[in-house]
């Protein structure tokens, strides 16, 4: 244990692939005394954590401690959960152990865990704010493209994107990229039908196993949208 207090680090995972992690988190991930580490449950009501599976190489099961997050829409069951980790994190805080709350994606970008960190800092506890690679960086990578170039504008949607928004954007030059796209996924297929020069390339599972990449349009129109996917349209 250290023998004095350490801010507490909210790492950024990336989009999957341990791999991307930047050489900065691996030594906070292998320095950390414990890393708190979102899980849920699958269909089966096993518990699973896909931040473990990122970050298992640099850190031993010994020193993770999961917390479950409820995939609800209703955002008061997550912050019951959310309350409770500020609760522990701020223990293991002032027991002078160095904590390491681990984000997938960028702690930046649509990242819930935000909530706990504004708590921690209205509580007066210091807190750090490593980044990673977003997902739509990667993706961009994985599809050999230029994501925006010259005078284009990049916009990033948090899975609320209708027909109208989506249409005014690209007409106006920009990029949209679609994130949480499983939650607007009926929108992006209505809007798809409707626009037939727009481009999309549509992701899955960035960083891992599943990594899927198309630019079908009746192949995204069919598949069902999981939760990690994402979308980049462009005119």
């Amino acid at each position: 244990m250290a023998d004095q207090l350490h801010p507490i680090v909210f790492l950024s995972l990336g989009p999957g692939d341990p791999g991307l992690l930047t050489q900065t988190a691996v030594g906070i991930l292998k320095e950390a005394d414990v890393v708190m580490v979102p899980a849920t449950r699958d269909h089966e009501g096993g518990l699973s954590s896909r931040a473990t599976d990122i970050i298992r190489e640099w850190c031993d099961a010994s020193r993770l401690r999961a917390y479950e997050l409820p995939m609800l829409k209703d955002r008061r069951a997550v912050l019951t959960v959310y309350d409770s980790l500020c609760r522990d994190a701020g223990l293991l805080y002032r027991q002078k152990r160095r904590v390491v709350v681990a984000a997938e994606g960028d702690v930046s970008i649509y990242a819930s865990i935000h909530y706990v960190m504004d708590r921690l800092r209205a509580e007066g506890i210091p807190v750090v704010q490593q980044p990673g690679i977003p997902s739509f960086i990667a993706a961009a990578a994985v599809a050999g493209m230029s994501l925006v170039s010259q005078h284009q504008r990049l916009t990033i949607l948090p899975g609320d994107a209708d027909v109208p928004t989506l249409q005014h954007l690209l007409a106006n030059g920009h990029v949209v990229v679609v994130m949480k796209l499983s939650q607007c996924q009926d929108a992006l297929k209505a809007f798809l039908r409707g626009n037939a020069k727009a481009q999309c390339h549509y992701f899955e599972h960035i960083g891992t196993e599943r990594e899927f990449h198309t630019t079908e349009r009746q192949e995204i129109l069919s598949r069902p949208v999981p939760y990690f996917s994402l979308c980049v349209l462009s005119e």
